[in-house]
Formats: C-alpha cells, sequence, structure tokens
C-alpha cells in the first residue's frame, strides 16, 4: 500500500501569493518554517516548505494570514515542474487539501516582530 499524505504546523514565512493559471481557475502559495528536532548541541534548524493550494476556500482562508501566524496544513507531496528557456526546473511542494490558523502572530504596524 502506498501513502502521501503530509500533516505540517510551522510559522507562516511571507504573506501568501496568489496567481492565475493558464487553465483557469488560481493557485495560492505560500512557505510554512517547521522546526526540526534539536541537534545534540541545542542548535535550532528549520526547514522552509512551500505549499499550494488549488481550492479556492482554502485560497479565501489565506487572506487573513499574516507573517509569523502559527498555520497547520495537510495535504500530499507533490513535484512539479516546469521550463523555463532550455532548462527544466522541479521542486517539491506540499498540494493542501486543508489549512488553519492555529495561532495569530499580534500585530504590530510596523510589521511581524521576530
Amino acid at each position: 500500500m502506498h501513502v502521501n499524505a503530509v500533516t505540517l504546523v510551522g510559522r507562516l514565512a511571507e504573506f501568501p501569493s496568489r496567481r492565475a493559471l493558464p487553465a483557469g481557475g488560481d493557485v495560492v502559495s505560500w512557505r510554512l518554517i517547521v522546526d526540526r528536532p534539536r541537534e545534540g548541541d541545542g542548535r535550532r534548524t528549520v526547514d522552509a516548505i512551500r505549499c499550494a493550494a488549488f481550492d479556492r476556500r482554502i485560497g479565501d482562508r489565506t487572506a487573513t494570514w499574516r507573517p509569523g501566524d502559527l498555520i497547520e496544513v495537510r495535504g500530499s507531496l507533490r513535484r512539479r515542474f516546469w521550463k523555463t528557456d532550455a532548462t527544466r526546473l522541479g521542486r517539491y511542494e506540499v498540494e493542501v487539501h486543508e489549512a488553519e490558523t492555529v495561532e495569530f502572530r499580534p500585530f504590530s504596524p510596523a510589521g511581524p516582530s521576530p
């Protein structure tokens, strides 16, 4: 049996971005900063994981998100490919099927706090 199920909880790295797709509809993407277990020397290490939602309801929900918010997503790992000039590129991302805010970062007119 094969399983492709991903659950992440992490801090929003940047405001989500929305772009139109050539075939219609749109995609909203963002990055989550997810802590790894601490190393033996106590150092903090993180991963920045790209997420994408093709579901309009999830995309609309992201409009209230701000950098630093704690977000939980559930979805599947996907490998996307595209071509620029003569180069074929690819990257992994989580295709999000469910998303919710776990904790909002307090608002600051000066921008997100560290």
